[in-house]
C-alpha cells in the first residue's frame, strides 16, 4: 500500500476516514470543563443561540434525519435516522435510532468509530463522554461530547464531525459499506 493510500484509510484498517475528518484542524484554547454528572453539560465556552440554531439546521439537512426527543429526557434535542438508513453498528446510536443529541450549550453527544473518535479527541474537539469512563461496558468508549462551536469557523468543523457520526450511524461513507454494519 502506498503512503497516500494509507493516509486515506484508518492506519491500514481498510476503513476510510470520512472526508470531513481527513484534514481536521486543531481546536485552539483550553478544553472546556464538562459536568461529570448527568446530563454532562458543557460548563464554559458555550455557543450563542445563533450558532446552536445553525448547527441544528445543518444536522437536519443530513439524509434521513429528523428531530426527536433528547435521549433519556436530557435537555436539548435528539436526531434520529429513518429506519431504512439506520444500519450502522449498535454503538453508533445513543438509544433507538437516535445518533446525536444537541445540548442547549451547543455541545453534541455522539459516537464515532474508535479510530475516528481518537482523532477528534487528539485534535481538541471532544472528550470521551464521562459515562463511558464511569460506566465502562454500559456506554461505548467511542461515545463523545463534542465541544460547542464558539464561532462560524468552529461551527463548520463540528458540522463535519456530526457528518462523520451520521455516516457511522448509516454504516457507510458514500458507496463504501463500513464493517460490522447491517447492510
Amino acid at each position: 500500500m502506498t503512503v497516500s493510500a494509507r493516509q486515506r484509510t484508518n492506519a491500514g484498517s481498510g476503513v476510510p476516514f470520512p472526508p470531513g475528518l481527513k484534514r481536521l484542524v486543531r481546536r485552539t484554547d483550553a478544553r472546556p470543563r464538562i459536568e461529570p454528572r448527568w446530563p454532562c453539560q458543557q460548563l464554559e465556552q458555550t455557543s450563542d443561540q445563533s450558532l446552536r440554531d445553525a448547527l441544528e439546521l445543518a444536522v437536519l439537512e443530513f439524509s434521513g434525519v429528523s428531530a426527536c426527543a433528547s435521549p433519556f429526557d436530557a435537555p436539548g434535542i435528539g436526531f434520529a435516522l429513518n429506519d431504512d438508513l439506520a444500519r450502522g453498528q449498535p454503538e453508533a446510536f445513543i438509544t433507538g435510532n437516535c445518533w446525536l443529541s444537541l445540548q442547549p450549550t451547543g455541545a453534541m453527544h455522539l459516537s464515532l468509530r474508535p479510530e475516528w473518535a481518537q482523532k477528534i479527541v487528539n485534535h481538541g474537539w471532544a472528550t470521551v463522554h464521562p459515562f463511558a469512563r464511569y460506566m465502562a461496558g454500559a456506554v461505548p468508549p467511542q461515545s463523545l461530547v463534542v465541544y460547542a462551536p464558539r464561532d462560524p469557523a468552529e461551527l463548520a468543523v463540528v458540522c463535519r464531525i456530526a457528518s462523520a457520526a451520521h455516516a457511522y450511524a448509516m454504516g457507510r461513507i458514500g458507496d463504501v459499506i463500513l464493517p460490522d454494519t447491517r447492510w
